[in-house]
């Protein structure tokens, strides 16, 4: 049975903005999927400069620790930005760059994005940034239509391979709580309906399938263990849809957060990996963790060590922490 392990990680702000006229690239912003042209890539390090290079340097250190062989990634701006901090700053401390890199341009209006490194084929590919509710029959939050798009971002749908066997992925990054979680939680709560109607587009019988739901989904069903019943991710979790997996392998609850909010001074479990109930029953008891060594010292709850020159706020790998998995599946055959 193949065997994968399986990262998330917000890397908050993952961005290069620049004038590209000036590092010598014309018209780079109509070539952000065609990176591999000698055009742009031979140019890349001419621009990275315009990201922080202690932060990044303690990013790709968060992201090179989970060891992952594919990483879904949130918050990045483009396929020259996930090109290049791959080739520079990943490679520098995992030994190598991933390699394979997915990214399509999606609908914030901060221009980031969700994407994809991986050491392992990717089969597959497809945005669902231009569905909109109405395309997948999701009842649109108060004071949109449905002709309204359904994704803040994305939800960027890949098949990986290994050994042969093929298994999906959604990579998400739902709305945020700008405005408060409760006055933003409808939105959330249609975006799950959407995804959920994707994967039931992709499967006859989900249930019976093998995929993941991972991201970061802005919203939790418990804070430290005590349940909440007012969660957007509902349609997701609630019939058993999908089972999330941190709940179900990380026993202590105080250990599942992935993200600290120092104003209020909450821990919560904001990144996620949701399984479909078939490879939840392959993986009963699977390998995850959740690194941490990236936070700022403000997560004063986090004990152990932390990268050098992680500061009380800044610099810091990221305002969330990378969940990592090790995760089997049978898969279906490839090419199917």
């Amino acid at each position: 049975m193949p065997e994968l392990r399986l990262a998330t990680f917000n890397c908050e702000n993952l961005m290069m903005r620049c004038d590209f006229r000036r590092a010598g690239i014309p018209d780079a912003r109509q070539q952000l999927t065609d990176v591999d042209t000698a055009t742009v890539a031979a140019q890349v390090d001419a621009v990275f400069n315009v990201l922080s290079e202690d932060d990044r340097t303690l990013t790709a250190q968060a992201l090179a620790a989970t060891e992952a062989d594919v990483c879904a990634l949130q918050e990045v701006e483009n396929l020259v930005t996930l090109t290049a901090f791959d080739t520079r700053y990943v490679a520098r401390w995992a030994g190598s760059a991933f390699g394979g890199r997915v990214l399509h341009e999606g609908n914030d209006t901060r221009g980031i994005d969700v994407g994809l490194l991986s050491r392992v084929p990717v089969v597959f590919q497809r945005s669902h940034a231009r569905r909109t509710y109405g395309s997948l029959e999701v009842m649109p939050p108060r004071g949109q239509s449905v002709n309204d798009l359904a994704f803040r971002r994305d939800c960027l749908e890949v098949d990986i391979a290994v050994k042969g066997r093929a298994l999906t992925l959604f990579v998400c990054h739902f709305k945020s709580m700008h405005g408060g979680r409760l006055r933003t939680r409808d939105v959330r709560r249609a975006e799950a309906q959407a995804v959920r109607r994707i994967i039931g587009e992709r499967f006859a019988d989900p249930a019976g399938e093998e995929w993941i739901i991972l991201g970061d989904f802005n919203d939790y069903r418990e804070v430290d263990g005590v349940a909440l019943d007012d969660s957007g991710l509902d349609p997701l979790l609630d019939d058993g849809f999908a089972v999330d997996l941190a709940s179900q392998a990380i026993a202590d609850p105080l250990d599942r957060w992935t993200h600290h909010f120092a104003e209020d001074d909450i821990y919560g479990a904001l990144d996620h990996m949701f399984l479909s109930p078939r490879l939840a029953v392959l993986n009963p008891a699977p390998d995850i963790r959740i690194v941490r060594a990236g936070s700022p010292y403000h997560a004063a709850r986090y004990a152990g060590p932390r990268f050098p020159g992680i500061g009380w706020m800044e610099p810091k790998a990221s305002d969330h922490c990378p969940m990592v998995a090790t995760l089997k599946f049978e898969g279906r055959a490839f090419p199917a």
